[in-house]
């Protein structure tokens, strides 16, 4: 049995959502609630029956249970997940952490070095002014990613060219995840930097494009000793700065304007895929409007234009990498058709019909 069984037992207990209690009650006897509670404190162990009983009403292979942990997600900000709950949030970094488990294993087998291509939350980043954040967006721009003034496609393919790991979290066993939770980054052993994002489809294009950049710039800058308000409130001018270059802006809306047309926003939103809010704000913080024309505009937006969010930019974020790497192992018979299955977390049949699919 591996030294990692009861940590990974109590990890898929709380992916599922499940209590000791309910477990106990779905399995049936001979397990209790106290025979649970050894398992995960490493007490006592399962026999192969009861092993074989755990996988099934748990969901997951025998080789989830057997396999040692490669990764671990411990530094989470959990300010940003407590509107959805303890258990919720149990069960989203349970998820999302055995989605990365498995994405390092494959880029293990692949031979591929799994660390950042930029040295995360750097000293030299530590900013606290909205003039250095403009300028480190600005040479990120220019000289890091090298795409200018232009509006960026889609973003996930930049961050894992950076090496940041991106999971794109649909649902928890067909069940959307409140809209409230947008997600979260964390470093797993100082130098894998992953990302997470909620894929509810509710949630409008350009906030999750926001939000990737968003927590990009919690990885990317050294936030240490800022208030948690501070530091949101930079990270959210950084992945403005990044998705909205302020030349852009005055390129195309001029300077000292008294007035923007609605049409004039959305046209900017339909190229540069961000909100119409992301827009005014950046008119606003580059003097453009007044404070008072966005205050009471903002009132409007709210009332009228927020709900359409969801409409005139059309893209996709999503991560197709993992895929990719899985299908590289599989043609070139480093995996079996198997530990493919079992890679992407599905049963042989099912992951075979996952590639009919995509054909």
């Amino acid at each position: 049995m591996s030294t990692s069984f009861p940590s990974r037992l109590a990890s898929a207990r709380k992916m599922k959502g499940f209590s000791l209690q309910k477990l106990s009650d779905l399995l049936g006897e001979p397990f209790n609630k106290q025979i649970l509670n050894r398992f995960e404190s490493g007490i006592q162990s399962p026999n192969s029956d009861q092993l074989v009983q755990l996988s099934k009403a748990l969901n997951r292979t025998l080789d989830f249970f057997m396999k040692d942990s490669v990764s671990k997600i411990e530094r989470v900000d959990f300010r940003k997940t407590l509107s959805v709950g303890k258990k919720v949030t149990e069960r989203i970094v349970g998820v999302s952490n055995d989605y990365l488990e498995r994405y390092l294993e494959l880029e293990d087998l692949l031979g591929i070095d799994s660390v950042l291509k930029f040295s995360p939350r750097a000293k030299r980043l530590q900013i606290n002014d909205k003039n250095a954040i403009l300028e480190e967006a600005k040479k990120l721009r220019n000289t890091d990613w090298e795409v200018g003034k232009d509006a960026l496609g889609s973003i996930i393919p930049i961050l894992e060219s950076q090496g940041i790991k991106v999971y794109v979290l649909e649902n928890l066993d067909g069940e959307l995840i409140d809209e409230k939770f947008s997600g979260f980054s964390t470093l797993v052993n100082d130098n894998i930097g992953f990302i997470v994002i909620n894929g509810n489809p509710e949630i409008s294009l350009v906030r999750r494009r926001f939000t990737l950049l968003h927590e990009f710039a919690h990885l990317y800058l050294d936030l240490e000793g800022i208030e948690h308000r501070d530091a949101e409130k930079l990270c959210d001018a950084f992945a403005g700065a990044i998705l909205i270059p302020n030349e852009k802006l005055i390129e195309t809306f001029g300077e000292n304007r008294t007035q923007i047309h609605i049409s004039e926003l959305k046209l900017f939103k339909a190229e540069y895929g961000s909100s119409l809010s992301s827009i005014m704000y950046g008119l606003y913080s580059n003097e453009v409007i007044s404070k008072s024309y966005f205050t009471n505009w903002m009132i409007d937006y709210n009332r009228y234009y927020r709900k359409d969010e969801k409409n005139g930019y059309e893209g996709a974020e999503k991560s197709n990498r993992f895929l990719q790497l899985l299908l590289r192992a599989l043609t070139t018979e480093i995996i079996s058709e198997s530990k493919a299955a079992v890679l992407n977390n599905q049963k042989t049949g099912d992951f075979l019909n996952t590639l009919d699919t995509l054909v």
